[in-house]
């Protein structure tokens, strides 16, 4: 089932087209890897998908329905949630205060800003969602996310995504200077997401990665969408000459001589 579909998104700053009629659809329980070189267009195009600022020209469409994403607010509502590279966490808070940070639960609701935390059904919260995701063993919802290693961050940032029902994740480069041990923490989470049933838009540098945990993979030049093609149905040498515009002759001859 398509749980987002983008229709000849254009996005110009000044002279610039940054984006130049990008179209693609996301599928119910599917990992989508969106590829490209520096300047693809890459970043421009998940911001205006996760509400950082509005297209020139173009449809976004959410299950089916025609929607306007004017801010991340509007995102969020309906079901998209981005994690950027430095996870947008708190180090200084609790994981559970990080895992429902800007929604909190809190007694005396009439006494809006002012309503006092309820930290009992915060914490018990938390708990059961950590232990949802299957990380409840090796971390405790009191403990502070600066004490956290990277890989832990991004899973409590996807934790986050999860809990508030996330039809859309989008993962802005989630191994970026991790670790091996992490990186692979992060890529058996991602797969976890996908079972659990949410959509993945992954955004990476990392092919090899693209090629453990991606369905399909889509790759972006100079502000277009240049090819779409499943997993299964090509190889690394391929994608890294679409994404460089080589010759693919070339690259077989530069391999062999390797």
């Amino acid at each position: 089932m398509e749980v987002l579909r983008l229709q000849n998104l254009q996005k110009s700053f000044g002279s610039v087209r940054a984006l130049k009629s990008a179209s693609f659809t996301l599928n119910e329980g599917e990992v989508v890897a969106l590829l490209g070189d520096n300047g693809a267009g890459k970043s421009t195009l998940i911001k205006a998908i996760s509400g950082v600022f509005p297209v020139d020209r173009g449809e976004i469409y959410v299950r089916s329905q025609k929607v306007s994403i004017r801010s991340t607010r509007d995102a969020m509502d309906l079901g998209i949630e981005t994690i950027h590279q430095d996870t947008s966490l708190a180090p200084d808070l609790s994981i559970a205060r990080n895992l429902f940070l800007g929604r909190e639960p809190v007694n005396l609701k009439w006494l809006g800003v002012f309503a006092p935390l309820d930290l009992a059904k915060l914490r018990d919260a938390a708990s059961a969602l950590l232990k949802r995701v299957g990380i409840s063993k090796k971390l405790d919802a009191d403990a502070l996310v600066s004490t956290l290693s990277g890989g832990e961050r991004q899973s409590i940032a996807i934790s986050r995504a999860m809990q508030f029902a996330a039809k859309v994740i989008i993962l802005d480069e989630p191994t970026n200077n991790l670790g091996v041990e992490e990186t692979h923490g992060v890529l058996r989470f991602v797969k976890e997401v996908r079972a659990a049933g949410h959509s993945v838009l992954l955004i990476t540098h990392n092919i090899h990665h693209v090629f453990q945990v991606a369905d399909r993979i889509i790759v972006m030049r100079r502000g277009e969408i240049v090819a779409e093609q499943t997993v299964a149905d090509t190889d690394l040498l391929t994608v890294e000459s679409i994404i460089t515009g080589a010759d693919m002759s070339a690259l077989l001859k530069e391999t062999r001589a390797k």
